[in-house]
């Protein structure tokens, strides 16, 4: 009897040791699934990276900016001592939009070295992939919407190649030819085609799909530029929805959920938009920064720079404007308009607040 006992403790001691082992298991089981889960959280937080803060800069070339410019600051006897460049101003307006856009990573820029650098590696994904997703899904709508706007596309263009786009087709040829060039002449769509040195194209002109019928004023230049259908038709298809670029003739109704337009974040939206479709029009297969003669970096800087650089008072009223027409026809009429404090003070639910604070402090 005394030994069947001692077995039977044997056996439900070992039975305790798996329990524990199976529990520990479990545990690792579940930090295991709680680390995919933040990782996966992160690489979808990263996705707004391209397209709302900067579609070029790396999150290393901007906290690197921001870490050079507070040292810098601190060793200066006043803040009036700090001269900065326009280029240094605009990759420090892209780390500011970043933390705008992901608040949470202001603190985690102070973790240890290796838990920042899983971040940053998980956003860049997160980052890469939306850029990736973007110009993949341009690739084919586009087609759709030069078939709709220039019908019939004689030769047809295909969806899933691009080697019949850029200055091979007449009308790829047109929306990318530099306004300073006449694409209905012969001898200037051959001498594109050539890169003769008189007909660069390069990010210092402005292409012809960015403009109102695709068409400009050479003693106005500004005269309805950014005011295309096919622009509007590409901001809607990646901002909004590929359904909403059917209709870009009345005003939109687009979500309230992106309605929140900015000053940095319709700039950096917007001239991500130009660089993904003037990537689309072209026969460049896979993503580059420079296309020949022209330098995409260069194109989307000279974008954000008519937004944010503005000459004077004039120039911002246009920009202003320009904003106006943008959220007009992308979200509509109808979206909510944010009212200021002194608008809110003017409507009869702050007044008789008001009132009835004076009436009650004048009560016995």
């Amino acid at each position: 009897m005394a030994i069947e006992s001692y077995s039977d403790n044997e056996d439900d001691a070992a039975a305790v040791r798996a329990k524990r082992r199976i529990a520990a298991l479990e545990q690792e089981v579940e930090i295991l699934r709680a680390s995919n889960k933040q990782t996966d959280s992160n690489v979808h937080k990263g996705r707004v990276i391209r397209r709302l803060v900067s579609l070029f800069d790396g999150l290393d070339d901007l906290i690197a900016e921001n870490d050079r410019r507070e040292e810098l600051l601190d060793s200066l006897d006043s803040p009036d001592q700090f001269v900065s460049t326009q280029e240094s101003d605009r990759v420090i307006n892209s780390f500011n939009e970043l933390l705008r856009c992901l608040p949470w990573l202001k603190k985690k820029l102070s973790s240890e070295v290796d838990e920042l650098d899983s971040i940053l590696k998980d956003l860049r994904k997160g980052a890469d992939s939306a850029r990736g997703d973007d110009t993949a899904n341009l690739k084919h709508a586009v087609v759709t919407w030069l078939t709709e706007l220039f019908h019939p596309l004689d030769p047809p263009l295909h969806t899933t190649i691009k080697d019949d786009r850029g200055f091979v087709h007449n009308i790829t040829g047109k929306l990318l030819c530099p306004v300073e060039y006449s694409w209905s002449l012969n001898s200037t769509k051959e001498k594109i085609r050539d890169r003769d040195p008189d007909f660069l194209v390069t990010a210092y002109s402005w292409p012809a799909f960015l403009y109102t019928d695709y068409t400009f004023d050479s003693s106005n230049i500004e005269k309805g530029l950014f005011r295309s259908a096919l622009l509007l038709k590409a901001f809607k298809h990646l901002f909004t929805s590929p359904s909403s670029a059917k209709e870009v003739e009345g005003d939109g109704n687009g979500a309230d959920a992106i309605m929140a337009s900015q000053r940095r974040r319709t700039s950096e939206s917007d001239a991500a938009t130009r660089s993904h479709l003037r990537f689309s029009l072209s026969n460049v297969n896979s993503w580059r920064s420079v296309d020949g003669d022209f330098d995409y970096y260069v194109f989307y800087n000279n974008i954000v720079d008519f937004f944010e650089v503005a000459p004077g008072i004039d120039a911002q009223a246009r920009i202003k404007e320009l904003l106006k027409w943008w959220n007009r026809k992308v979200f509509g009429k109808t979206r909510a308009i944010p009212l200021t404090p002194a608008q809110h003070g003017r409507f009869s639910v702050s007044r008789m607040t008001s009132q009835r604070a004076v009436h009650e402090g004048g009560s016995p």
